[in-house]
């Protein structure tokens, strides 16, 4: 429905409302006029501005979209690199590298950061949630990495890496 058809409706309402209002007592007039006065208010403020609102509203939709779109076929394209990267065994390779780093747990952490600091200067947090991240978590857990706060500790670290240059 277009706003000119809920203007129209919201007028025959304070129409309606207003012819009513001489067949009840002087309180329900009152009442009913005061039912009457917002809608026909309302039905004069908008009837300029539905072209404007609407071609806002276009605009929003457009825009939400295209930002829509482009998340999606990041998902699609980091799930297709996944695939083709565990299918050559690449996530092994990795688990292998990141487990044997110096320090054990503490080295990977530090390593990881450093990482993911400077990644996210150049990535979204998008390409950084799912592509990076499903490569760290296995060796997370391997470590005996409690998840969740590696999950707080890479959250803080990509926020603040997003804030530099």
């Amino acid at each position: 429905m277009s706003m000119r058809s809920y203007g129209v409706k919201l007028l025959a309402l304070s129409v309606f409302l207003a012819l009513r209002a001489t067949e009840l007592s002087a309180q329900a007039q009152v009442i009913s006029l005061a039912a009457a006065a917002p809608s026909t208010l309302t039905v004069i403020v908008t009837s300029g501005a539905v072209q404007v609102r609407s071609l806002l509203i276009r605009q929003g939709m457009d825009s939400t979209m295209r930002i829509t779109a482009m998340v999606i076929f990041i998902l699609i394209g980091s799930s297709v690199f996944s695939l083709v990267f565990r299918g050559v065994d690449g996530d092994r390779w990795i688990e292998g590298l990141l487990t044997s780093l110096p320090g054990g747990a503490t080295g990977f952490l530090i390593f990881v950061n450093i990482f993911v600091f400077v990644l996210a200067f150049f990535l979204d947090f998008f390409e950084i949630a799912f592509i990076i991240i499903p490569l760290l978590a296995p060796v997370a857990t391997k470590l005996g990495i409690d998840l969740i706060w590696f999950g707080v500790l890479l959250g803080a670290n990509m926020q603040t890496s997003f804030m530099h240059p």
